[in-house]
């Protein structure tokens, strides 16, 4: 088995960069944090934990009075199999660290976290690689407006690292590590969101997201062009029937077509693949129950759907992101009125497509996530 293992001390520290990470729409998480995920990656219009900083900023206007440390690890396991002569992808356990810490004080909350956003991995056993990674470092702000009415937004710093060995392309960097990949880029990204309350029970809210604005990864004499995370709008709604049921569900627009059209590896100036994606924009449906089986114990469950971007023509099998359907589950247990555990679990049934070149390729997944959090 293959693994991005993380080191005890980075991740005491936070300051550990998010490996590769096999995304699941698209390139990017079915979910961002255990609460939203376990409920269908839905997350709009209600208080799920500084994940909201990845997720929707306006909502960090619904948390309590006080400060919110949350930390997290997340496991994304795909089983990915293509037809000969590559076989089985060894790369089967993809580990993201996460942490987010925020601060409300009257009317304004604020604060800091690190979150993997994505990205894409195989390693099979002729040698063929690839390992994409795509981290933030999210500065997040929210502002209740009134009682009802909540404004937020973040500045992202993004980053990527990418390894590539395709023997058959001619493409051979990467730099032996499991946390970051030889040819990197930077960039900066924004976020805008709202709340608001339509009644007690009721929220709406929603975000948009800017391209990540990565540039060209650069490794020596190695470059990557044209490789970007998209710009993403979002809506949802929150509805709670009673003290014990809470009903979530999100749309979400990826607008994949402005941003993954050619992927050009290029060594010394000189064009050695133009990989043509030519990605269509996603719609991704999100829904989600939580259901409180005591004052410590809460169920969640969720489905989240979007349709394959990859036309047939471009799926290529270093990148085959091309699973549909993720059925969620979750717990969350209060130990105390400081701390609390979340954990989410995603089944992902095997999706299967006939790429460029003729490669059939077959892909599930088992993901999970799991986050202490404390509040003081």
């Amino acid at each position: 088995m293959y693994s991005n293992r993380l080191p005890a001390a980075a991740l005491a520290a936070g300051l550990c960069l998010p490996g590769a990470a096999w995304a699941t729409n698209g390139m990017l998480m079915e979910g961002y944090g255990p609460i939203a995920t376990a409920m269908g990656g839905a997350a709009m219009a209600y208080d799920n934990g500084t994940a909201a900083m990845a997720n929707n900023p306006a909502t960090l206007g619904l948390m309590a009075e006080g400060s919110r440390f949350d930390i997290a690890l997340g496991m994304i396991g795909p089983d990915v199999v293509a037809s000969a002569p590559f076989g089985n992808s060894k790369g089967d356990a993809f580990y993201m660290p996460a942490f987010g810490y925020v601060s409300k004080r009257g009317q304004l909350a604020y604060g800091l976290g690190v979150y993997a956003q994505g990205g894409m991995g195989t390693e099979y056993p002729d040698g063929d690689m690839s390992q994409v990674g795509v981290g933030r470092v999210i500065f997040p702000a929210a502002y209740n407006v009134n009682e009802r009415f909540s404004v937020g937004g973040s500045v992202d710093l993004v980053w990527a690292g990418m390894d590539i060995v395709a023997g058959g392309y001619g493409i051979d960097f990467k730099d032996g590590s499991d946390y970051t990949g030889a040819a990197k880029g930077y960039g900066l990204a924004w976020k805008l969101g709202f709340t608001y309350q339509l009644s007690p029970q009721f929220s709406v809210g929603g975000v948009y997201e800017s391209a990540g604005n990565l540039g060209t990864l650069e490794d020596g004499g190695w470059k990557v062009k044209g490789f970007d995370m998209p710009p993403i709008a979002a809506v949802g709604a929150a509805w709670r029937p009673n003290d014990k049921w809470l009903l979530v569900a999100d749309v979400k627009d990826v607008m994949w077509n402005s941003s993954m059209n050619t992927v050009t590896i290029l060594n010394n100036g000189a064009v050695v693949a133009p990989f043509v994606q030519n990605w269509d924009d996603q719609i991704v449906l999100s829904f989600g129950a939580a259901y409180k089986f005591s004052e410590a114990l809460t169920g969640r469950l969720g489905y989240n759907h979007a349709d394959n971007p990859i036309p047939s023509q471009n799926m290529n099998y270093l990148w085959p992101a091309i699973v549909e359907d993720h059925y969620t589950f979750g717990l969350g247990y209060v130990l105390d009125k400081t701390s609390e555990f979340n954990f989410s679990l995603t089944y992902v049934p095997e999706a299967a497509q006939t790429g460029n070149g003729g490669v059939y390729v077959e892909h599930s997944q088992l993901n999970w996530q799991f986050m202490y959090s404390r509040q003081f």
